[in-house]
């Protein structure tokens, strides 16, 4: 990932690095983004780095035992479970008292900006993660005007960043064409150890209802309306006795429990092991979204020997590769989602084959070979810019 231009040096490769996550959502929230932090922090620890949250809402003070620092935030109405925070003191004096050798900005908005500003102060590189496609979301909620005005500020935000990661070729087109600029791709692992075949469970299909030869499909995921879930309600329709069963929550949770009625199991949020399980006891993952940058569940689920269904659009066709590990369909074809379920369920063979190659795809995408690459990258972007130690100590909040 690093390139010889980046930096005339590294750091001294035993010398722990010191690392500022900024985030616009974190715990007790869980989505995407918040996975990749978690199982980032856990590596960090692991290899004896120190680490920072900063993140607005209240939570717990403390995560795989780092600090977390919690500005007040309040709610994005376009977007009801991204908080925002306009003024962040209190991260304002840990960044300056705890002097990183980087700041990670993961999906920056209001919080990251001032970051940004804090960073600057301290001489210190900014790495930023796009990863949630904020343009796409207002769209879904009603806001079709603010689009172009959010890419505007994405990209000015992120052009601002030594390096700007994102999770999928097609994520790095999208925002290249927007004019982000020094975009690098940074794929997403997973723990093939956790999520695994072996932890299928007749006891969890029967509390679904379903007995050995029913066909199960899993969603999990954010409840919302922009991942399309509208679409999983044609599936109970299209495969006779099949039974869909939706892991998380949201907002689209009542509407679509009243779309699906007694066919399906929601089970709100599922952490380790419940979780795990779960995806090892389904027979099919569905996941119809059209906003993904990436679908870390995608990869749990083909660590789990699932055979995928899902959309060709944003990140996915980076995980799945159809026909190989998994079927995707067109979405501008009306009946392409409805064809291709009909044929998994039709054909167990095929079922087998595919989540037997979506399990080979995941055993090769590990957390560790990934956080390995991002942290070298960190270090030569962090010997690129040195930090101006016991500066700006003290200092006040930008705003």
């Amino acid at each position: 990932m690093s390139s010889p231009d980046d930096a005339a040096s590294t750091l001294p490769t035993d010398r722990p690095l010191r690392v500022a996550i900024v985030t616009e959502t974190f715990l007790p929230k869980m989505d995407g983004i918040v996975r990749f932090l978690l199982e980032f922090l856990a590596y960090l620890r692991h290899r004896g780095h120190a680490a920072v949250v900063c993140c607005p809402g209240p939570g717990p003070a403390r995560v795989d035992g780092f600090e977390v620092v919690r500005d007040a935030g309040v709610s994005f109405s376009p977007y009801p479970e991204l908080r925002l925070a306009p003024c962040a003191p209190r991260m304002a004096a840990a960044l300056l008292s705890w002097q990183p050798d980087i700041v990670h900005l993961a999906g920056p908005v209001l919080l990251g900006a001032q970051a940004m500003y804090l960073a600057r102060l301290l001489d210190v590189p900014v790495a930023g993660h796009f990863q949630t496609n904020l343009p796409r979301y207002v769209r879904h909620y009603g806001a079709p005007w603010l689009a172009p005005l959010t890419w505007a500020y994405l990209v000015a935000l992120h052009n601002r960043c030594a390096r700007t990661y994102v999770p999928s070729r097609q994520v790095a087109a999208e925002v290249r064409s927007h004019g982000m600029r020094r975009v690098q791709v940074l794929p997403r692992g997973v723990d093939a150890a956790a999520f695994r075949p072996s932890l299928r469970s007749e006891a969890v299909r029967r509390g679904w209802g379903a007995g050995p030869d029913d066909l199960v499909f899993l969603y999990a995921g954010r409840v919302a309306a922009e991942k399309n879930l509208a679409r999983l309600t044609e599936l109970a329709a299209a495969v006779p006795g099949a039974r869909v069963v939706v892991v998380g929550d949201g907002p689209f949770r009542p509407a679509l429990e009243s779309a699906l009625g007694a066919r399906a199991r929601f089970t709100g949020h599922l952490h380790g092991d419940a979780l795990a399980a779960a995806y090892a006891s389904a027979d099919i993952f569905a996941f119809p979204s059209l906003t993904e940058t990436f679908g870390l569940v995608l990869l749990e689920a083909m660590a789990s020997g699932l055979p995928v269904l899902a959309m060709r659009a944003g990140g996915v066709p980076d995980v799945v590769e159809d026909s190989r590990n998994g079927l995707l369909c067109d979405p501008r074809v009306p009946n392409s989602w409805v064809e291709q379920a009909r044929r998994l369920a039709a054909e167990p063979a095929l079922r087998q084959r595919l989540g037997e190659q979506g399990r080979a795809t995941a055993l090769a995408r590990t957390w560790p070979a990934m956080f390995d690459r991002l942290l070298a990258d960190y270090r030569q972007l962090a010997a690129a810019r040195p930090r101006a130690v016991g500066a700006h100590q003290g200092g006040a909040a930008p705003c």
